[in-house]
């Protein structure tokens, strides 16, 4: 089983083609970490989670936004009733987990910038609270110094919502992708299909990511010259 720490670096190396922010490589960090939150020993950051999004449902009910705070308890629920390597580690549970979580960030985010909060403040505060909620705790001291560190010195500071949902996604993909390589594999269509993929189906998915990075990267060198 890859450690938490081959996970992190996987998921900067496949998102590193397709973003450069480093607010949105801080995403795909989140993303690849957050998978394994459906193991037992993750459930203090689950209820860290749901108590999150308890919060700030009942907090932003009078401002008529509940659906930010309903995202994360939906993510925590899932989180709660899927067995390790279940649901969340396959395509539809990632992908149905990406969109609830950029959904979450994008709402907090217009939020705050309704609150005439600087959007640079904005980012860090929200890199933080999922830094607390999905990384492991010795990543925490490096990630709370680079990633406002690179936030602050980065131009342009728009949030896409389809770059953050696409951010959160490669990463949860990457850390899939990296569990196929294990002897157990994983059941990548879950609960469509029981079927166990394994090593062949990773390098296949592997091989798909280096031509959609190349692709990419040549059209983006293109545009540039």
């Amino acid at each position: 089983m890859p450690s938490y720490k081959k996970h992190a670096i996987f998921s900067l190396i496949i998102a590193l083609p397709f973003v450069h922010d480093i607010f949105y490589l801080s995403l795909a960090l989140i993303g690849a970490s957050m998978i394994d939150m459906d193991h037992h020993i993750r459930k203090n950051d689950l209820i860290l989670l749901a108590v999150l999004g308890i919060l700030l449902t009942f907090s932003l009910y009078i401002l008529k936004l509940p659906l930010i705070g309903i995202s994360l308890i939906i993510m925590a629920f899932i989180f709660y009733l899927s067995k390790h390597r279940g649901f969340v580690h396959s395509i539809w549970g990632v992908m149905t987990l990406s969109f609830l979580l950029a959904f979450s960030i994008i709402g907090i985010y217009t939020l705050l910038h309704g609150f005439n909060i600087d959007e640079k403040i904005s980012l860090i505060v929200i890199s933080v609270i999922l830094g607390i909620i999905a990384l492991n705790k010795k990543f925490l001291l490096p990630f709370f110094i680079l990633v406002p560190a690179g936030i602050i010195i980065t131009e342009n500071t728009d949030l896409n919502m389809l770059y953050v949902f696409l951010a959160i996604l490669i990463g949860s993909l990457s850390h899939i992708l990296l569990d196929l390589f294990t002897p157990s594999g994983i059941r990548l269509l879950n609960p469509a299909s029981s079927k166990k993929f394994k090593k062949r189906s990773g390098a296949v998915l592997f091989i798909l990511w280096a031509f959609l990075a190349f692709i990419y990267v040549f059209k983006l060198n293109s545009t540039v010259f």
